[in-house]
Parts: structure tokens; sequence; C-alpha cells
């Protein structure tokens, strides 16, 4: 077993605004990480030596087991000045929490010499997983790992081996570090482009048994992990606690986006002939509108955001309870309803930027493609998510992710 010796203290209040005082030096990066398909490793750096690892990480290894509310509030920063930049360091933050969950054994081979690693992941089950003696060998591909390129550790969507004979796969993640995995390079689209969020190829890998944890223990408040941990802080369904990690950037881009759009508008001048030349944009009603609206969407998104977290965060961590359907289901509703939120504040938006803000240099636009890109995450389709809550409140089997 290992113990890391005691860091400095911090509180979330300390660590919100060392990611406010962030926001200008991402701001300056966005343009880069979207030229390279990559958030850089000097930004990486900067984020682990101030403590942003640590959110979630077990207090055993020097962590600070803090609530949801802090580090949504961080990814609300960063993703304010670059949606991909939020999106990369919210999910190293998070991953945190999900390595937590495996068994103790995989915790003092992932935070022994390390205990702030980066770490990305794939999610949705793949490849093939066969029972070896002492574990399992993994063959295949895993698309969407966002930030591999400056991870240290994979985390794997997978279906392990049926348990019975004639029972099925089981799904859940393994853990595999970058020694071990081939990127093949094909991030190439048209937002969220500065995640990197490139495929792992894993050729007949050896994974040790310990390195497994399944979906039904992620959502059972009593997985490996927190069996070790006794921390209410684990006993989180997974989605209610790591989805907002990815739902909370599209937030940001509106967050940055207004703030960015009212900065810009008001010393600008239409130009030319047809509607009306040399006038203040800011005096045309229809961009007074689009303000508005956007920033309606943007309190009622903050408020759903912010509620429905506390109102889990007082269920779990202070109470004790485990999530129930219900309980899961208003984190998936609020998680979706505030991307579609974004994405409809920043089409409001975008359709006053004129001409001048399609160039790629500009903040709105790229804060426009990556809400958007957010938008067709699978874990956000507002049909599918608003669906699969009616039916809930029905009386129905709620068919979907939660």
């Amino acid at each position: 077993m290992t113990i890391v010796q005691k860091l400095a203290d911090v509180s979330p209040a300390q660590l919100i605004e060392r990611a406010i005082a962030m926001r200008p030096e991402i701001s300056q990066r966005a343009e880069e990480a979207e030229r390279n398909r990559r958030v850089s490793q000097e930004l990486i750096d900067d984020v682990r030596n101030q403590d942003f690892f640590r959110i979630f990480l077990p207090k055993k290894y020097g962590g600070l087991e803090f609530d949801s509310a802090t580090a949504t509030r961080i990814s609300l920063e960063w993703s304010s000045a670059d949606a991909s930049t939020g999106w990369v360091c919210g999910l190293g933050i998070v991953h945190q929490w999900l390595i937590a969950q495996f068994p103790a054994e995989t915790h003092d081979e992932v935070w022994g010499d390390n205990p702030s690693p980066m770490t990305c992941g794939s999610y949705a089950p793949a490849g093939e997983m066969t029972a070896v003696e002492g574990g399992y060998r993994l063959t295949g591909e895993f698309h969407f790992s966002s930030g591999v390129d400056v991870s240290d550790w994979a985390v794997l969507g997978v279906f392990f081996p049926p348990e019975k004979e004639d029972g099925p796969p089981l799904p859940g993640f393994t853990l595999v570090p970058r020694s071990d995995f081939e990127i093949d390079d094909n991030w190439h689209v048209m937002g969220l482009t500065g995640t990197g969020s490139k495929t792992v190829v894993c050729t007949d890998l050896f994974i040790p048994a310990h390195r497994r944890v399944t979906f039904a223990e992620l959502v059972s408040g009593n997985s490996p992990g927190y069996q070790v941990l006794q921390s209410n802080l684990y006993r989180y369904p997974i989605l209610s606690l790591v989805a907002y990690a990815i739902s909370t950037p599209a937030l940001g881009a509106l967050n940055g986006a207004v703030d960015m759009f009212v900065d810009s508008v008001n010393g600008r001048m239409t130009r030319g002939a047809v509607v009306l030349g040399g006038s203040k944009v800011k005096d045309f009603q229809a961009v007074q509108m689009r303000v508005g609206r956007a920033v309606a969407n943007l309190k009622a998104a903050k408020a759903m955001l912010f509620t429905q977290i506390e109102e889990s965060r007082a269920a779990v961590m202070d109470r004790g309870e485990i999530l129930d359907v219900s309980g899961r289901l208003n984190n998936r509703l609020t998680q979706a309803k505030t991307v579609e939120l974004a994405m409809d504040g920043l089409d409001e938006l975008f359709g006053a930027v004129g001409g001048h803000g399609i160039h790629t240099s500009q903040h709105v636009q790229r804060a426009w493609r990556d809400a958007h890109a957010i938008g067709h995450h699978i874990s956000f389709n507002w049909d599918a998510l608003s669906s699969m809550y009616g039916q809930h409140l029905l009386g129905l089997e709620p068919q979907g992710q939660f």
C-alpha cells in the first residue's frame, strides 16, 4: 500500500481563483491548440502543478476529495476561454475519480509513483478481451480518446468475458499505461479540434486481473474502490458525476462567447451601404435581442446545472445515499439540457457576428463549433434524453444511458 506524504492544503475557492487566473493563457493558446489538434504538454503540466488533478484524488494518495461543484466551476472557467481545453483538463480531473473505482492494487499501480497522472478515456466498450491466467489479453481500437497525446494512462471501455459459460459479456473499464498502446492520428473534425480525441490502438496486451471495474459496479455505489476508500465521494453513479466534465464545456463556450461578443460589439460599426452603413452595431435592436436571449440561456443553464449538482451532492456526500433512477435521470436531463441551451445561445450570438466573425481566429465562431460538436455526443442527444426522462415519468422502463 502506498501512502503519499500530505501535500499543501488548498481550498475550493483557491482552486477556482487559480482557474480564473489561467483564462488569459488558455485563450491565447486556443488557436494553437486547434491548429495542433491537441492541448500542449506545458498546459497539462501547469494544471498538474496547480493541484487541479488532486480534486477527486483520494486523500490517502494526497488528494482533496472535493465536491463536484468545484470541478464544474473550474471546467466552466477554462471552457470560457477554450472549450477544448476545458474538455481535456476536466476529464483529467474526473478520471482520478474513475480510477478510484478500481480495486486497491490498481490505485497503487497508477498513483504510487505519480499521484497526478493525466488520463484519457474511450468509454464505448470495444475490442476483444480474452481471459488468460492472471488476467486478460486485449486487442482493439478505442475511439474518441480525448487528450491521448498528453496522457500517462488510458481508461478503455471493454467487454469482459462472461462469468458464466452461457452468460453475456460484462461491459466495464480497464486501464492501460501509455507505454502499452499506439495512437492512430485520425482526429480531423469541425469542433473540439483541440481535444486531440484520437484512437488508442491495443495489440495483444496483457491486462492484469485487478485492472477491472464493471459498469454495474460503477452505478451500484459499492464499487471495489469504494469498498476500500469508504468515502461517500466514490458512491456517485458514474454518469451523475463524470458526464458533467463533458457537458459543462458547452456552457463554458457560451459563457466566454457572451463576454467576447459584448466586448467586441461595443466599438463596432457597420460597413457598406446595404444596412445602415456607419451605424453602431450595438444600437440595432436585433443585436440587443440576440444578446439578451443568449444571456437568458446562460443564466437558465447555470441555475439548472448548479441546483442539480447541489441536490446530488447533499444526497450522496452529506446523507450517504445511493442515487435512485430518478436521481440519476435528473442528472442526465440536466447535462443534456444545459448543452442544448448553450447551443441555442451560441446560435443567437453567431447570427450577429457579421462577416468578420467567421474568421478562424475569432472566439465566437470557435465556441459555436465546439458547443455544436458537444451536442453531437451520444450522451447529450436531447431527443434521446428527454424521451428517456419522459419514459420514466410515465411509468415505462427508461431506454438509454443513466
